[in-house]
C-alpha cells in the first residue's frame, strides 16, 4: 500500500449514549470491591455484545424479547411504542413480547419497570457473539481395519469390517431404561396416543421409520402429526429459504398464467397468488448448506435456475408447487397445510436402482394474514438423527423400531439459531391440542453459551415455566454437550422444565462404537452435561441414553461411523449427544404418559416430572453433578405417578449461598436454590453454611422429614431431620470439609414416609482449586484419572495481575479445555495436541479456572483396543506467568522521521518460571482519548485499518471507579473478500448462488469480565473497518471516567529493535536489554506514533483461527507502551 494511503488510516471515536438510572450492579476488578446494589442492568453482557454489533453494523432496529411482569403485558407495548418501537409479535397468556426498536432507546426500554427479564434476539443476521475459541469436531479420515477379534466375539461376526452390524444387531436402550419387562406385559404401551413435539428443523419425514403411530384406541395414523414453520415471514423470510413471497396475484387465461417471464398451466382458470420457491436460497452455512441448494436431488445441471413455481389459491387455501419444472401446475396436486389433510409433496424423482433416495418430501403452510406460503421441506440431518431410536417404527418397511414406535410427532422448525422462533416456536408447541410432550433441541448460540448467569431468569426460561404452569405439559431440554462443571444450558434451567445428560450402557458402546468401557453405567461421551446451575440448581435432572442406532436422511450418502468400524446404508446412523439423551428422555415418559392414559391416570406435567425425576436409578460411579437424580426408569416412574394421585402434594423452597464471579448479579445477591461455591475455598479449610427450607403448602400442622445426602464423598454433613412448619423458613446448618482438591458435589434429599419419592431436593457444591504459590514456583501438577468414558475438571486459583495461564497433559490422548471463572468456554488447544504441549489463555481473569480433560473415544474404532478399555492416569502441569515491563529514558520529545532514540528495557519476572526475551516490534499509529460513561452507554472507535498492519491493540484502564464494570469489544467489520463473478450460461453446476457471506462485525477479541479494565487484541488484522466498542454494563456510581487507547503496528512507521535472547528466567528475577526506536513515517494527526512493546516465550503461544488450529501467535508476558509523538509523556502499562 502506497505511503499516502497508510497515513490516511485514522480513528473515528463515535459517542452513543443511552444513559438512565436504571438497575445497577456490583462488579469487581483487580482489587475487588463488593457489590452493594441488590439490582443488575435489564440486558446481561450477551445483550449487550449484540447491542453493540448492531450499533457497529449500523442497524436502524434491533429487536428486544420480553417477558412483561404479571399482567403488565399492555403496559409494556405502550412503553415500546412511546419509544418509537414497534411490537412484532405478542402473547398476553403468558407476558411475552417482540419489540423492535432503534438501538439508542434499547436500554431504556429494557430498563422499564413493568418488563421481568429481557434479551436481545439473536438470528444469523448476527455474527457469532462467542467470538474466538469455539470448537468444532475434526475431520478424520476413516482408518483401516486390521483384521483381530476382541474377547468373546466370533471372527465373523467382530470387527465387523465396514458393515451394517448395529443395524443387524441393534443395542436397544429399552432395558437401560427399565422399560422391556413394563412392555412384554402392556405392549399397547408403546407410545400411542402420545404426541411429542420436537423443535429443531424439519426431518426427513420420507423415512420408512417415520411412517406410522398408533392412536390410545390402537389405529393406525401417520406419526408425523404437524409439520410447522414458526419462523415470521415478514422478519425472517430473508434467512429462512422456506418461506415464499406471495404478494402478488395472476389471473389465468385459458388456463394459463404468466409470472415473471414464465408461463404456467394452471389447474383452473381463477385469480392466484403467485410466488417462487428457490433452492438456491440455501447458500447459508448454519442453514442445511450440506443440501447443496439441491432440493430437487437432480444434480443442478447446466443452466438449472433452481426455482420452483408456487400457485395458491386463497379462496380454498390449496397450494400447488411445480416440483418438476415443467412450468405446469396440472400435473402437480393440490395441497394445504399439513394438519388439515396430511398432504405430502415430492422434489425429485428417486432412481431405486439406487441406495441413496433421489427426493426430499415437503409439506406446505400458508400465512394468510401475510401473504406468505412456507415450503417446509423435510431436509434436516440434526433432527433425524436424533429421533429413529425414539419413535422410530418398522411398520409398514422400516428397520429400526425406536423405544416409542406408538407415538405421533409435531415437526416444529424454529429456524437457525433464531432466538425469538425458539420462544415462539415453544408457545406453538405448548399451545397445540395435539401436542402432550416437547422437546426443545436449542441453538447453543442463543442462551446456552452466552448466558453465562445460567440462573433461570433468561426470557426462554421464564416463558417456559410459565408455559408449563399453565398448560401443565412436560418439556424436555439438553443440559448441554460441553465437558465442563457447571455448564448445564440455561434454556432447560426452567424449574418445571426437565433438563437432559447422557448415559451410555458398556454393551451399547461396544455395538455402537466399537470399545469396551471397564464399568457398566457410563456417561455418554458425547453428552457430558454437567450442574449446577449458576444458581446452584440440581441440574441436569436426570439423564438418559444416547449414543445408538438411530436414523439418518435418506437423501444422504453412506455413513461410517464410527471411522473405520461401520458403514450403515442410506437412511441410518449412530446418533449422540444430548440432543438424543433428551428425546430419548421424553419417549421413555411417553410410555408412562401412554400407559396413563390408557388406564386413567392424570399426568399432567408437575406430578409427571415428580415421578419421572423421583424414580430414577442413582448410579453409584458418577456424581451427583453429572447425573442430577439419576437415569430414567419407565416402570417405575408410572408406578410412582400412581402413587402421587393419592397424596397431597407438598412444595418445598430452598434457598442458599452462591460465591461465583457472576453471583453478585443473581436476582438475590449471591444467594440460589442451591449452595454453590465456586471461589474461596482452599485444602484444609472447614466451615458452616445454611440451606433455608420452607415448605409452602401441605397440613398447617408441622411436619418433620428425614435429611439423606446422596453421592457425598465425606464433604458435607447435616443434621438428619429437620421439621417444617407451613411458611415458616427453617435453617439447615451444612457442615464442610475441603479435604482435597476438585469439584465435590452431593444431593441433599428431604424425604417423608407419607410422600412417595422425594418431597424436595437440593444440590451441594464446591470447588477446592489448587493455588500457585512461591513455594511451589507458581506451578502446580495434578495427577489425575479422568473417567473413559468421561472428563474431570482440574481447579486452579489465578491472582489478580497474571498475565497467561498456561497448562499442558501428559497424554495426546485427552481433549482439554479450559473454562473461565465467569463459566465462558474456551479452546485454546488445537486439535490432537501432542502430549505436553501447553495450551495458553491471555490476561486471565481472576477466579477459579477449570482445566478439563476428556479421554477421546468414539471418534475412530481401534483394533488393538483392550478390553476392557481403562482409564488411564494423566499428569496436568499448569503455571501462571507474569513479567513486569519498563523503559527508561521515557521518550520525552516527538520522534521525527528518520530519527532514532536509545531505550533501556528492564524486566522482573512476578510469576513462574518461563524462558523469556524482549521482542522487536514495528512501531504504530496510536491515539489516547478521556472519556466518561454511564451505565448502558456505548462508545465505539473505529479504526482504519491499512494493508500490512501487523497487529491492532485496544484497552480502556484508569476507570474512575473500580466498582464500575466496563466490557471491550473488537468487532472486524471488514467487508468481506468477494468471489470472482462467473457467467451463468458457463456454469456446469446449475446457476448456483454464492455462499452467503457471514455478518460484517464479528467479534474477534473481548474483554467481558467482571471489572473495570480490558484489551484486547488480534495479530495480522484484515485491512479495512474495525470497531472498538467501550460497554458501560455497570457503573453503580454515576458516570465514571476512562482512559482509552488503540495502537495498530506497521512495518512503514518503522521499528523498535531489542538486543535480547531467550533465557530461562526464575521467579523474581530481573534483568535488561538495550533498545533502539527508529521512525521511518508519522502518522496523521492527531494519532501519534508509538509502539507496544512486549516480553514473549516462544512456549505459551494461542492458535489462531477459531478453534486453535491456526498459525500460533506469540503471548504477551508483560508489556509497556511507549509514546514518540509531540505529546510524548510517560511510558504507560508496565505488566
Amino acid at each position: 500500500m502506497h505511503r499516502k494511503a497508510i497515513l490516511a488510516c485514522v480513528a473515528v471515536f463515535v459517542v452513543l449514549s443511552i444513559g438512565i438510572a436504571g438497575h445497577v450492579g456490583g462488579a469487581q476488578g483487580s482489587s475487588p470491591v463488593p457489590p452493594t446494589a441488590s439490582q443488575r442492568p435489564a440486558l446481561f453482557k450477551d445483550s449487550r455484545q449484540s447491542l453493540a454489533i448492531a450499533r457497529a453494523q449500523g442497524r436502524k432496529n434491533v429487536v428486544l424479547l420480553v417477558v412483561a411482569r404479571a399482567g403488565a403485558a399492555a403496559a409494556v407495548a405502550e412503553k415500546a411504542g412511546r419509544l418509537g418501537g414497534d411490537v412484532r409479535y405478542r402473547d398476553d397468556e403468558v407476558g411475552y413480547l417482540r419489540v423492535r426498536i432503534s438501538p439508542d432507546r434499547a436500554t431504556e426500554f429494557a430498563e422499564f419497570d413493568g418488563i421481568e427479564a429481557v434479551t436481545m434476539d439473536y438470528d444469523d443476521s448476527y455474527p457469532n457473539r462467542l467470538g474466538p475459541g469455539r470448537q468444532a469436531l475434526p475431520k478424520e479420515t476413516p482408518a483401516a481395519v486390521p483384521p483381530s477379534t476382541p474377547t468373546g466375539q466370533s471372527p465373523t461376526e467382530w470387527p465387523p469390517r465396514l458393515t451394517d452390524y448395529p443395524l443387524r444387531h441393534p443395542y436397544s436402550p429399552i432395558k437401560d431404561l427399565d422399560a422391556a419387562g413394563f412392555l412384554a406385559k402392556h405392549p399397547t404401551w408403546d407410545g400411542r396416543g402420545v404426541t411429542i413435539a420436537l423443535l429443531d428443523g424439519n426431518l426427513d419425514f420420507l423415512l420408512p421409520e417415520f411412517q406410522t403411530a398408533y392412536t390410545a384406541d390402537g389405529k393406525t395414523v401417520p406419526k408425523i402429526a404437524d409439520y410447522l414453520n414458526v419462523t415470521d415471514p415478514r422478519d425472517d423470510g430473508d434467512i429462512n429459504p422456506q418461506w415464499v413471497n406471495m404478494q402478488e396475484t395472476v389471473t389465468s387465461s385459458a388456463g394459463k398464467a404468466s409470472f415473471k417471464g414464465k408461463t404456467f398451466t394452471v389447474p383452473r382458470d381463477g385469480t392466484y397468488r403467485f410466488g417462487f420457491f428457490s433452492e438456491r436460497r440455501f447458500n447459508m452455512e448454519s442453514n442445511a448448506a450440506y443440501i447443496d441448494q439441491d432440493i430437487d436431488r437432480n444434480g443442478n445441471p447446466k443452466g438449472d435456475d433452481g426455482l420452483f413455481g408456487v400457485l395458491w389459491d386463497e379462496t380454498t387455501n390449496d397450494v400447488w408447487v411445480d416440483t418438476n419444472r415443467d412450468l405446469s401446475f396440472a400435473d402437480e396436486k393440490a395441497m394445504t397445510d399439513y394438519i388439515k389433510r396430511e398432504d405430502v409433496g415430492i422434489f425429485g424423482k428417486d432412481d431405486p436402482k439406487t441406495p441413496v433416495r433421489d427426493c426430499v418430501g415437503f409439506a406446505v403452510q400458508t400465512d394468510p394474514k401475510n401473504k406468505f406460503v412456507s415450503i417446509n421441506v423435510g431436509i434436516y440431518q440434526h433432527a433425524t438423527e436424533i429421533m429413529g431410536s425414539v419413535v422410530g417404527n418398522k411398520h409398514p418397511k422400516g428397520r429400526l423400531q425406536g423405544v416409542a414406535p406408538g407415538a405421533r410427532l409435531v415437526s416444529v422448525f424454529y429456524g437457525v439459531s433464531n432466538a425469538h422462533g425458539l420462544i415462539e416456536g415453544l408457545i406453538t408447541a405448548f399451545k397445540h391440542p395435539l401436542v402432550d410432550l416437547i422437546v426443545l433441541e436449542q441453538s447453543v448460540a442463543i442462551a446456552s453459551l452466552p448466558y453465562l448467569l445460567a440462573d433461570a431468569t433468561h426470557p426462554i426460561s421464564i416463558v417456559a415455566q410459565r408455559l408449563t404452569e399453565r398448560y401443565k405439559k412436560l418439556m424436555f431440554v439438553p443440559g448441554d454437550n460441553s465437558p465442563a462443571f457447571g455448564f448445564v444450558a440455561e434454556d432447560g434451567l426452567a424449574p418445571g422444565a426437565v433438563s437432559v445428560g447422557g448415559y451410555q450402557n458398556k454393551e451399547s458402546y461396544r455395538v455402537n462404537w466399537g470399545f469396551i468401557p471397564e464399568n457398566d453405567d457410563n456417561l455418554h461421551w458425547g453428552a457430558l452435561s454437567h450442574g449446577p446451575s449458576g444458581a446452584g440448581a440440581l441440574k441436569p435432572d436426570l439423564i438418559a441414553p444416547s449414543g445408538q442406532m438411530s436414523t439418518d436422511p435418506g437423501y444422504r450418502k453412506p455413513m461410517v461411523m464410527p471411522k473405520g468400524l461401520y458403514e450403515l446404508p442410506p437412511g441410518y446412523s449412530v446418533d449422540g449427544g444430548t440432543s438424543t439423551a433428551t428425546p430419548m428422555a421424553a419417549g421413555a415418559t411417553s410410555l408412562v404418559v401412554s400407559a396413563a392414559k390408557q388406564t386413567g391416570v392424570p399426568h399432567d406435567a408437575a406430578p409427571l416430572k415428580a415421578a419421572i425425576t423421583g424414580s430414577t436409578r442413582y448410579i453409584c460411579n458418577l456424581a451427583a453433578h453429572e447425573q442430577g437424580n439419576g437415569l430414567i426408569q419407565v416402570g417405575p416412574a408410572f408406578e410412582l405417578l400412581k402413587k402421587l394421585q393419592a397424596v397431597q402434594p407438598i412444595t418445598i423452597t430452598s434457598r442458599a449461598p452462591v460465591r461465583t464471579k457472576l453471583s453478585h448479579l443473581l436476582l438475590t445477591p449471591d444467594e440460589g436454590v442451591g449452595l454453590y461455591e465456586r471461589e474461596g475455598w482452599a485444602v484444609g479449610d472447614s466451615g458452616e453454611r445454611t440451606i433455608t427450607l420452607t415448605r409452602t403448602s401441605g397440613p398447617s400442622e408441622p411436619m418433620t422429614f428425614g435429611l439423606t445426602w446422596y453421592g457425598n464423598d465425606g464433604t458435607f454433613s447435616s443434621p438428619t431431620a429437620v421439621t417444617l412448619p407451613l411458611n415458616t423458613p427453617v435453617a439447615v446448618p451444612v457442615a464442610i470439609t475441603a479435604k482435597r482438591e476438585g469439584a465435590h458435589t452431593a444431593i441433599l434429599s428431604v424425604d417423608h414416609p407419607a410422600i412417595p419419592g422425594h418431597a424436595h431436593r437440593v444440590l451441594a457444591s464446591i470447588v477446592v482449586p489448587y493455588r500457585f504459590t512461591a513455594e511451589n514456583g507458581y506451578s502446580v501438577k495434578a495427577e489425575v484419572t479422568p473417567p473413559l468414558p468421561g472428563d474431570l475438571g482440574v481447579f486452579v486459583e489465578v491472582r489478580p495481575g497474571t498475565a497467561v495461564l498456561t497448562f499442558s497433559t501428559s497424554s495426546p490422548n485427552v481433549g482439554l479445555t479450559v473454562v473461565s471463572p465467569d463459566r465462558d468456554n474456551l479452546y485454546p488447544c488445537g486439535f490432537d495436541a501432542p502430549a505436553g504441549t501447553p495450551c495458553s489463555v491471555s490476561r486471565p481473569q481472576p477466579g477459579v479456572w477449570e482445566i478439563n480433560i476428556a479421554p477421546k473415544v468414539g471418534r475412530t474404532f481401534d483394533p488393538e483396543a483392550p478390553v476392557p478399555l481403562k482409564a488411564t492416569p494423566v499428569t496436568v502441569t499448569a503455571t501462571v506467568l507474569g513479567v513486569d515491563v519498563t523503559a527508561a529514558p521515557t521518550p520525552s520529545t516527538m520522534l521525527k522521521a528518520e530519527g532514532s532514540q536509545p531505550l533501556l528495557l528492564t524486566f522482573k519476572n512476578r510469576l513462574g518460571k518461563v524462558t523469556a526475551a524482549a521482542t522487536s516490534v514495528e512501531l504504530g499509529s496510536a491515539i489516547r482519548r478521556s472519556a466518561a460513561i454511564a451505565q448502558g452507554e456505548q462508545h465505539l472507535y473505529e479504526i482504519v485499518v491499512p494493508k500490512g498492519t501487523t497487529s491492532l491493540f485496544a484497552k480502556v484502564n484508569g476507570v474512575s471507579d473500580a466498582r464500575a464494570d466496563l466490557d471491550v469489544y473488537l468487532l472486524d467489520c471488514t467487508e468481506p473478500e468477494k468471489a470472482p463473478e462467473e457467467k451463468a450460461v458457463e456454469l456446469e453446476k446449475g446457476n448456483k448462488a454464492p455462499s452467503a457471506p457471514n455478518p460484517t462485525c464479528g467479534t474477534v477479541a473481548k474483554a467481558a469480565d467482571v471489572g473495570p479494565d480490558g484489551e484486547v487484541d488480534v495479530a495480522n488484522p484484515k485491512p479495512g473497518r474495525w470497531v472498538v466498542v467501550v460497554d458501560g454494563y455497570s457503573v453503580p456510581g454515576g458516570p465514571v471516567s476512562y482512559q482509552y487507547l488503540d495502537l495498530f503496528t506497521h512495518p512503514s512507521f518503522g521499528a523498535v529493535a531489542v538486543a535480547d535472547v531467550p533465557e530461562e528466567r526464575a521467579p523474581s528475577i530481573t534483568w535488561a536489554a538495550k533498545a533502539n526506536a527508529w521512525a521511518v513515517s508519522l502518522p496523521d494527526p492527531p494519532r501519534q506514533l508509538a509502539a507496544h512493546l512486549t516480553a514473549t516465550s516462544k512456549e505459551p503461544t494461542k492458535g489462531g483461527g477459531r478453534f486453535g488450529q491456526g498459525e500460533k501467535v506469540l503471548i504477551p508476558l508483560g508489556s509497556v507502551d511507549l509514546w514518540f509523538g509531540a505529546q510524548a509523556a510517560a511510558a504507560t502499562g508496565g505488566h
